[in-house]
């Protein structure tokens, strides 16, 4: 996995070797998949292929938010981190640190009263200047889930710089939810596929709060 240089320098560690986070999601695709539970949400993370990367357990009633991805259920190494920088704060601002380097990648930011319209992220690198963002699609099936059928699937446009690099795509389910992240816009890698797993983890989660 090769840095770029729009991106700050966010795609490799500052040691220049990889991470575990990095090793595990080298490809285009991500699968973020749900399982509710009655003390918090499990969420499994696989790559295209169906292949276990990732697991995290969000624990409910937490003043901030403190999350951490895994690399399998049970839970004995830490690859990321998504933190909340504060705990009165409408918009929610999350850091996304690399756990083994200790890297910052960067910060995903909600737009608060925007995103009860219409969903929208920005992201900035490790330097807070905003490089992109995350938008919900418009059109007739985002009037008909906010207006009409709350359960229609979200769908999002992942922007660096003005140009599309991806696609959040949420599959309707009965239980649980599951979010499809298509990175193939992006061949050169100028979105770090670590920020990809925090981006998955948070349209659900920012989506519930």
């Amino acid at each position: 996995m090769q840095a770029n240089p729009n991106y700050s320098g966010t795609a490799a560690t500052s040691q220049g070797s990889e991470t575990l986070a990095q090793q595990m999601l080298r490809g285009n695709n991500l699968v973020v998949k749900q399982k509710k539970l009655s003390l918090g949400n499990k969420y499994f993370l696989e790559d295209g292929s169906g292949r276990p990367i990732g697991f995290c357990h969000q624990k409910l009633l937490k003043l901030k938010e403190d999350i951490r991805i895994f690399s399998d259920e049970s839970m004995g190494t830490e690859m990321l981190k998504v933190k909340q920088e504060q705990i009165l704060d409408f918009s929610g601002s999350y850091q996304v640190t690399d756990s083994q380097s200790g890297e910052l990648l960067g910060i995903l930011k909600r737009k608060g009263l925007k995103s009860m319209i219409k969903d929208e992220w920005l992201i900035h690198n490790a330097n807070r200047e905003e490089i992109g963002m995350i938008k919900e699609r418009g059109g007739i099936s985002w009037f008909i889930r906010k207006f009409i059928f709350k359960a229609l699937p979200y769908k999002y446009d992942i922007l660096l710089r003005g140009n599309p690099v991806g696609t959040v795509i949420e599959k309707f389910q009965i239980i649980g939810d599951t979010y499809f992240i298509d990175l193939n816009q992006d061949p050169n890698i100028t979105l770090d596929r670590r920020m990809a797993m925090a981006i998955g983890l948070m349209m659900d989660i920012g989506e519930h709060e």
